[in-house]
Order: structure tokens, then C-alpha cells, then sequence
């Protein structure tokens, strides 16, 4: 058993782990022998992921979600149940660019619903679990437009505050 495994457990979930910083971060555990629940919504793309990273011997569930749908949650925990999680990476987010007025309102809330209220939710839910085994880590990804709001992305930057206070 290596540290990581030592403080964290066997397994962790990472959110938005199909592309960017996500996939990087399924990467290097899978480096450090982390078993991995892979999160994101092309099925496809966490399909391949898995596959490349069980090369590192390493076990992959890949849980194709939209955490923008309030049922989201519960669907992972369904998924997550019985594994030995001990670290949560919630990478997911996404972001627009535009004046406020213009932009579609349907998808603005859905980015407030996948950068703030799914990372709450998966905080509360693996915070509460991670208290209950007495160990485990949460990462959350916040981004330099949380500390002031930025012409052409406000509600981007507002969520991405509401992340950053989150965290601290």
C-alpha cells in the first residue's frame, strides 16, 4: 500500500474526467494506483479513458452523468456504493462567453447546476462519507476569475467564486 492509498483508500471519483484538467487528474492517480470511478457525460470518451488507464493495473468504473440533472447524485452514489472512496476531485464545470442579456438562459442555469449545485451535492455526499471513515479529501477546481467578475463571463465568474468559497 502506497501514502496516497494509505490517507485517501483505494478509489476515487473524478467529475469531468474525459477531457482537461479532469483526465489529468485521472492520469496521475492512476499512477499512483488509484482505483478510479471516471465522471463525466460522454459515455464513449470515459469508454476509452478507462481503458488506457487500466493499463496502469488499476481498477476503472466509468459513470456516464449529466450533474446538471438534479437526479445526478443519487445515481452516483447508487454507482459509487460498496467501493472504498477516499478522495473526490470535482472537476466538472463549464462556462459561456457573452454579455449576460444575450445569452440563453437555459444554458446558463445549467452551468450554475454543474459548477455549483452538483459540486454542493457531491461535497455533502462524500463529506459526510469521508467524515464517517475518519479519512479522505475533496478537490475542488475554482478558477482566477473567482475573485472578481469578469466582463463576458459574470455568471462563470460567479460560479467559479461560489466554488472558491466553497473550498476555503
Amino acid at each position: 500500500m502506497n501514502w496516497f492509498e494509505e490517507k485517501y483508500g483505494p478509489w476515487a471519483v473524478v467529475t469531468g474526467a474525459s477531457q482537461g484538467i479532469g483526465a489529468e487528474f485521472c492520469e496521475r492517480l492512476a499512477l499512483a494506483g488509484i482505483n478510479l470511478v471516471l465522471v463525466a457525460r460522454d459515455s464513449g470518451a470515459l469508454d476509452t479513458l478507462a481503458k488506457k488507464l487500466s493499463t496502469h493495473n488499476i481498477q476503472c468504473r466509468a459513470v456516464a452523468l449529466d450533474l446538471s440533472q438534479p437526479e445526478a447524485i443519487a445515481l452516483l452514489a447508487k454507482q459509487t456504493q460498496g467501493l472504498d472512496i477516499g478522495l473526490l476531485v470535482a472537476s466538472a464545470g463549464f462556462g459561456s462567453i457573452g454579455t449576460l442579456i444575450d445569452s440563453d438562459l437555459d444554458n446558463e442555469c445549467g452551468m450554475v447546476a454543474v459548477n455549483c449545485s452538483a459540486v454542493l451535492a457531491q461535497c455533502h455526499f462524500f463529506g459526510k462519507r469521508f467524515a464517517t471513515q475518519r479519512r479522505g479529501g475533496i478537490i475542488l477546481l475554482s478558477s482566477i476569475v473567482a475573485f472578481q467578475g469578469v466582463p463576458g463571463s459574470a455568471n462563470y465568474a460567479a460560479t467559479k467564486a461560489y466554488v472558491q468559497s466553497l473550498a476555503e
